[in-house]
């Protein structure tokens, strides 16, 4: 068995992996299928590595956009940044193939930071981002 420390490591730092569990079991409720009695978005995620800078990188595709949102603890503070941008990718986006126009410029320039340990605080942004992206998109078909 190894030691504890060592245990259930996927190399995201713990703040993403803390933002990752605050979202699992959340739902797009503006995507929920009457007929089919299920939500229709479907949030991807895969790790995101960007050298010391190791998170989850999470995707909503929808009526041909996508929506991709990495998050990571920040290399030179304790804080949880969140780089949002859309890009449709056929595999998870990763930090080589990233195209995010006016954003991430360099490591200070994210859509989103809180402080250390406001890992809820992330995963709300976080999804009202996608729930966003989908009402946007939602209403543009009509």
């Amino acid at each position: 068995m190894g030691n504890k420390n060592e245990m259930f490591k996927d190399g995201a730092n713990f703040q993403a992996q803390c933002v990752l569990i605050c979202m699992r079991g959340s739902e797009i409720e503006e995507s929920y299928n009457k007929e089919f009695n299920h939500y229709d978005a479907e949030i991807n995620v895969s790790r995101w590595e960007n050298c010391r800078e190791q998170g989850y990188v999470a995707m909503l595709r929808f009526r041909g956009k996508q929506l991709n949102i990495a998050w990571f603890e920040h290399r030179n503070s304790d804080s949880i940044c969140a780089v949002m941008w859309e890009q449709p990718t056929l595999n998870a986006p990763t930090i080589n193939n990233a195209k995010f126009g006016k954003i991430y410029k360099d490591k200070y320039d994210v859509s989103h930071s809180v402080g250390y340990g406001k890992f809820v605080e992330m995963s709300e942004w976080i999804m009202k981002q996608f729930t966003e992206f989908w009402i946007k998109n939602n209403k543009a078909k009509k």
